[in-house]
């Protein structure tokens, strides 16, 4: 597991753990009848969701989709769109956490503006990254290519 792997991976595993603390706020605030915040429930939603599930799914894909034809592990870990993604999806989801907990009205809005740009740029920069790493096998081109070979000569 090379460092662009780890980082996604623990970086998720530590929006795990602050994600977690976040719903336990929620537990206890409703358990003492203080109701719960509508700002600590986004964030622990979208620390688990983004932060922890996202993170930790594009770690792995990262690590365990093919590479492509040719390229070491350690060429396709040096995928400028993979490191890309993970430097704008994780301030990203600091400024979202940020924006809902401690800025008032009139600055929420152009942070929060700007965290969504950030994530929504990480991840299209992801599915660029991936989408070359997820293909047919050859062979299932090969098998394709006889068949429909075989299928010409037959008529």
């Amino acid at each position: 597991m090379l460092t662009l792997h780890r980082l996604f991976i623990k970086t998720g595993l530590l929006f795990l753990v602050v994600g977690t603390i976040m719903g336990a706020i929620v537990q206890v605030r409703e358990a003492f009848g203080v109701g719960a915040s509508f700002e600590v429930e986004t964030v622990h939603i979208h620390l688990m969701a983004i932060g922890f599930v996202l993170m930790l799914i594009m770690g792995v894909a990262y690590w365990m989709f093919p590479r492509p034809s040719g390229a070491t592990p350690r060429e396709a870990a040096r995928d400028p769109l993979a490191w890309t993604s993970y430097f704008l999806l994780t301030p990203g989801l600091v400024l979202r956490a940020i924006g809902d907990l401690f800025l008032s009205p009139p600055w929420a809005k152009p942070v929060l503006l700007l965290s969504t740009a950030l994530q929504v740029g990480g991840i299209f920069c992801f599915l660029l990254a991936i989408w070359k790493r997820v293909g047919m096998p050859r062979a299932f081109y090969r098998e394709k290519a006889e068949l429909e070979k075989k299928a010409a000569t037959d008529k």
